[in-house]
This record gives C-alpha cells, sequence and structure tokens, in this order.
C-alpha cells in the first residue's frame, strides 16, 4: 500500500513514530464528523434509487508524483514568533464567539485558512520573509496563502483529512489535470515546541498519495465490506453531495466523513503508522496535501499548540474559457448568488473586527472609491471550497496592508487589556443573515 520507504534519517533525526495508524485515527475523525449528517433528511427509497446498483459510478483517482516529507528551517525570530502567539491567541478568541461544534475546521466564515490574512497581521511578514525559502524547496510555485492557528489546551485538533478540489470530483478533468493543482504543499511551521506529549502535527507518511473522488472512494469501500449501520451513513453522506443537497459550511464536513471512512476501511488490514516531528519553533514540516494528516486521537495536553503554515500551489489550469473553478457553476442566478454570499462571508469577517462596511475595508487597502461592486470577492483570496487558486491583482497577502493592521492591532490590544472578545451587534446580524 505505501508509495515510498520512510527513512527517518534521511528526514530528521528526531521524526518518529506516534504509536497511532490511519485506520484507527480516521475512524475516530469519521465518529466524531457523523453527526453532520443528522441535519439532513433523506428520502430512503429516494436515495437508494441515486445510488449503485441503480446507479453507475464514475471514479477517478489523481496520483501525484510523491515527494517525501522534510524538515526545513523557516525564517522566524523570537519577536515575529511572539507576534504571531499573541495574535493567534487573539484571533481564536474571535472564532470562539461564533464558532459552533457543527463547523468543520475549513468553512467560509473561519478566521483560519485564506481568510486568516485579515487577523494576524505577522502572517505577513512571515510570508514575505520566507518566499525565498519556499521557492527553494517547492520551485513551482505559483500562489502562497498563509493558515495560522491554534490547538488550544485540552481540546483536540482536527482530524485526519487531505486536500481536495471541486475538479478532482470531475474525472475527465482529472484526466486533463485541469481545476486543481498538481502539486500542492504546506510548509507546516511550529510556533511552539511539538514533543509528542504536546499533540504534534502527524503524517501518514507511508499512506498511498492519493486525490480520489468520492464515487472511486465509495466502491472501494463496497469492495472492502461495507454494511449496517456503516453503509447507511455512508450512502445517506455520498447521496447528499452528489445531489447537491449540503449547504456551504456542511459540504467540506460530509467530504471529510467520507474519506475518513475510507481510510478507515482500506488500511485496517495494513496498518499505516503515524509520523511527527519533535520540531523546535521554527521548524517546517514540507509536506505534500494531497497525503493523509493530522491525528485528534493523540493524548490531550495541557498546552496550547500554534502553527503557522504556507499552503502552496503551482499554478493551475483551467479548460477554455474559464479563469477559476467558479466558472463550473454554469447557472448565471447561482453564480451571482455565491457571489454574493462570499462577499457576505467576508462582510461578517470584517464586522468582527470593527468594520461598518466592506467598502471602508477596501478603501482603506487599495485606495480611492473602491468598492464591493468593483471588485471579484474571490479575488481578494484563494477559495479552496470553489477550486480558486491562482492570486489575481487584488491578492491580499500582495497588498500593503499597514493601516488595516493597526486597527487589528488597536483591537487586540483592547481584548488583552479587557481580557475577552464580545462579537459587536453587526457581525451577529452578518452571522444571523448568512446563517438563514
Amino acid at each position: 500500500m505505501s508509495d515510498a520507504t520512510v527513512d527517518e534519517t534521511t528526514v530528521t533525526g528526531t521524526y518518529q513514530k506516534t504509536g497511532t495508524f490511519l485506520h484507527s485515527s480516521a475512524a475516530a475523525h469519521a465518529e466524531q464528523l457523523a453527526p453532520v449528517l443528522d441535519k439532513y433528511q433523506a428520502d430512503k427509497e429516494e436515495m437508494e434509487s441515486r445510488l449503485p446498483p441503480h446507479r453507475a459510478l464514475n471514479p477517478s483517482c489523481f496520483r501525484p508524483e510523491a515527494h517525501p516529507t522534510e524538515v526545513v528551517r523557516m525564517n522566524l525570530d523570537d519577536d515575529l514568533a511572539e507576534n504571531l502567539a499573541r495574535q493567534l491567541r487573539c484571533q481564536a478568541m474571535i472564532q470562539e464567539s461564533f464558532n459552533d461544534a457543527s463547523f468543520g475546521a475549513y468553512f467560509p466564515v473561519s478566521t483560519m485558512f485564506e481568510n486568516c490574512v485579515l487577523f494576524v497581521p505577522s502572517a505577513k511578514r512571515f510570508y514575505d520573509l520566507n518566499q525565498d525559502i519556499v521557492q527553494e524547496h517547492f520551485p513551482e510555485v505559483e500562489t502562497a496563502v498563509v493558515n495560522a492557528f491554534i490547538v488550544p489546551a485540552n481540546k483536540r485538533p482536527y482530524g485526519t483529512h487531505a486536500a481536495s478540489s471541486i475538479a478532482l470530483q470531475i474525472p475527465s478533468l482529472v484526466k486533463k489535470q485541469l481545476g486543481f493543482p498538481t502539486e500542492y504543499r504546506s510548509f507546516h511551521t511550529a510556533l511552539t515546541p511539538t514533543p509528542l506529549d504536546r499533540q504534534p502535527f502527524v503524517i501518514f507518511e507511508e499512506a498511498e498519495l492519493e486525490a480520489p473522488n468520492l464515487q472511486y472512494v465509495y466502491g472501494k469501500m463496497l469492495e472492502y465490506g461495507l454494511e449496517g449501520e456503516e453503509k447507511a451513513a455512508v450512502d445517506k453522506a455520498l447521496y447528499l453531495f452528489l445531489e447537491g443537497k449540503l449547504s456551504e459550511i456542511d459540504l467540506p464536513t460530509v467530504r471529510d466523513f467520507i474519506m475518513a471512512m475510507y481510510w478507515a476501511k482500506t488500511y485496517a488490514d495494513t496498518p499505516s503508522p503515524g509520523y511527527y516531528c519533535d520540531s523546535r519553533v521554527g521548524d517546517a514540516l514540507v509536506f505534500d496535501n494531497y497525503r493523509a494528516h493530522a491525528d485528534g486521537t493523540l493524548p490531550l495536553t495541557t498546552k496550547d499548540r500554534l502553527t503557522i503554515d504556507l499552503r502552496c500551489f503551482n499554478k493551475v489550469h483551467y479548460p477554455r474559457g474559464m479563469d477559476s473553478g467558479l466558472d463550473f457553476i454554469v447557472d448565471p442566478d447561482e453564480r451571482a448568488y455565491q457571489v454574493k454570499r462570499k462577499w457576505a462571508s467576508i462582510e461578517f469577517l470584517l464586522a468582527t473586527l470593527g468594520y461598518e462596511s466592506v467598502d471602508e475595508f477596501l478603501r482603506l487597502v487599495f485606495g480611492g472609491t473602491r468598492r464591493a461592486a468593483d471588485i471579484d470577492p474571490f479575488g481578494l483570496m484563494t477559495d479552496l471550497q470553489f477550486g480558486i487558486y491562482n492570486k489575481s491583482e487584488y491578492h491580499l497577502l500582495d497588498q500593503n496592508l499597514d493601516a488595516h493592521y493597526e486597527r487589528v492591532e488597536n483591537l487586540y490590544d483592547r481584548i488583552a487589556k479587557d481580557g475577552e472578545y464580545v462579537l459587536p451587534d453587526r457581525a451577529r446580524q452578518c452571522l444571523d443573515a448568512l446563517s438563514g
């Protein structure tokens, strides 16, 4: 099942096994994610009519060229590490004010992933300082985004998952390698030491490197043996996914549930061990994001784990006449709705930082009389859910954000002084509108 043999001495002297395995870690994550399915009703007869044997599957699986995980020393001085840690804790307080257990790690109004650029002033400095290192170890890089996050003490990190893309669900695009990064790596950098007793980041290095669509995954699980409550849950998940019945917030969670079930079945008889690095602050694990990673089964710790991650893609090519994954939406009304929805998400995030409008932010960053009507919201940041990878002229990480970050730092000073963050009324109203 392995596509490479792990040579621990060539990676680093402290690259070690966690004692956990992919099948059990994934099974635990699937169990954690399964309740999202309870939010949806599905008629049993209708569901069965839309699944095998009544429906033929259209499977596909992209298999990238394998690159072994390596440890790279990033540019990160004590001052920068301290500022990142302080800002991450404030960012986490903001997200805690509106997050709930039904959200996965990746959702449209997360303060992490591509949205992190709005909340962590020092993330841009880290991005600027490490462009040469990224280029050296990943010469094909076209776009990099920053994800900075905290795994709080006595809580678990998001469980086992891997990168995907809307285009990876479409076999014809997979065959032509269009619409998704064919090379996708992360520079997962420690901001706190990560010994085994601090829930370190885990990579399942010996697992097969693959990016399958969910129809491929479902077919494989049927071969391995899927029955009873497990089959009922997977059937419902695939049905909701294929029939477009999932909300934007729940779609990534349901996809991760199906993938976790797949790994639990695939590796049950051929266990694939987890590996971690006993990292120093500033050590980055450079790994392929299509490889299964993360583990929510390690023992809880009394200390926070802080991370900053540069997520890097090669140039993504799209079918003729298309510029991004958003172009897969052919219905003009649906496309207009998704643009409106994206602006609403950004408006909410800015409202958590005290902005009265999106236009206020745009004028601050771009000057003049910039308005939301003049800019594609998906051009400000990449959007993995809609397969938008190549950066535009408005890419926020390439702008002068000093004025915006001054406002963010003033807010964080107030949070430090008050010891709490209270979600503004306007932000609550924006969130209620999004939820509705």
